[in-house]
């Protein structure tokens, strides 16, 4: 019986100093760390994260790129002093050598047309084929991506700073002032918002403000704004009202500092993990909103985008199936990446997740 009772207190004793073990390793892990050094640890661990992650930067590699190339050949591609038509009238991303007469050839150019290349297939001189019109789609899809991208981040960056401010000004108040926003939260969050989103567009489509090509989006993107931060709101607010009860918010109050300060250097600083994981996921969301969009036909012709292009090719899958699969692939393989980052990062911002 002594025995017994001996080896469960050892096996208490070896529990206990495993566990010991576990924290001193933590705290070794996270001292002299920051939040995001000790999230992307977590992460690490991760791996469909990981793949999520590498998607991610892939993607941001791809469209920062695209948009230098083609800022550079704006410059310089259509000074070519070479008697080749096909690159007097910029058919052609070309590079400039500096100091010399000659061009580099890199991809066909996604908005000028290539005479008499329509409807080619998949092949080596075009990778991806050419569509109705004589565009080369791997161009399109390669020079779609800056605009894709700057719209999923602009317009869900800028749902979630109204949520935001909303939600922890709601919160931290309290009151009437609380009552009657939720009860616009409310009204939001009941609305068919795409139904409405198409609504808003179709009203506000003809309004020209901006004459660059893809301007008409910026339109889209703040209508998609004022209708979306709803759910944002709601999340923020629920943060904040547990975080106005801690003891460091009640000793700024105790200093004398104003709410102006207590709320946007303490409150919103403490309540960006659900902010980042709310942004990250619905950047996804944005861009498949804004595909959707141009699919029912309120896109923007003048745009190179993968959503005005799949919306063009909407009804070629069946005779020419590289047309629509192609920008369908690049807007999967954007969501796959975003919505695995934001899972992911949900996880490494969890403190109840223990990795």
């Amino acid at each position: 019986m002594t025995s017994t009772v001996d080896k469960s207190k050892d096996e208490q004793i070896k529990v206990y100093n495993k566990r010991e073990e576990n924290i001193l390793e933590t705290l070794r892990l996270v001292e002299g760390s920051s939040l995001w050094s000790i999230t992307f640890r977590r992460m690490r661990r991760d791996q469909l994260g990981m793949f999520g992650f590498g998607i991610v930067i892939f993607l941001l590699a791809l469209g920062i790129a695209a948009f230098l190339i083609q800022q550079y050949d704006n410059l310089f591609g259509l000074g070519n002093p070479t008697a080749d038509p096909w690159d007097q009238n910029n058919y052609f991303i070309e590079l400039w050598i500096p100091g010399t007469e000659k061009y580099i050839r890199l991809i066909a150019h996604p908005q000028y047309i290539l005479p008499g290349e329509q409807s080619i297939p998949p092949c080596a001189k075009y990778p991806f084929g050419t569509d109705t019109r004589g565009y080369d789609i791997f161009s399109r899809t390669i020079f779609g991506t800056p605009l894709s991208l700057a719209l999923g981040l602009a317009g869900q960056m800028a749902t979630s700073v109204i949520g935001m401010i909303v939600g922890a000004v709601s919160g931290y108040y309290g009151g009437l002032f609380d009552d009657i926003i939720q009860r616009i939260n409310e009204v939001i969050i009941g609305l068919p918002d795409f139904i409405l989103f198409i609504f808003a567009v179709a009203l506000f489509r003809e309004i020209k403000i901006f004459n660059f090509d893809g301007g008409y989006y910026i339109i889209v993107l703040t209508i998609l704004s004022l209708i979306s931060w709803g759910g944002t709101s709601i999340i923020v607010r629920s943060t904040v009202l547990s975080l106005k009860a801690r003891e460091f918010i009640m000793a700024e109050h105790a200093l004398g500092a104003d709410d102006k300060r207590i709320i946007f250097k303490h409150i919103i600083p403490n309540a960006m993990s659900p902010i980042i994981i709310i942004t990250t996921l619905g950047i996804a969301g944005t861009i498949m909103s804004i595909a959707g969009l141009a699919f029912f036909g309120f896109g923007d012709p003048t745009a190179v985008s993968w959503g005005d292009d799949l919306a063009y090719h909407r009804d070629n899958l069946l005779t020419y199936w590289w047309m629509p699969t192609f920008p369908a692939m690049m807007i999967f393989l954007t969501m796959l990446g975003f919505n695995l980052l934001g899972d992911a990062l949900r996880d490494a911002l969890d403190p109840k997740l223990k990795r």
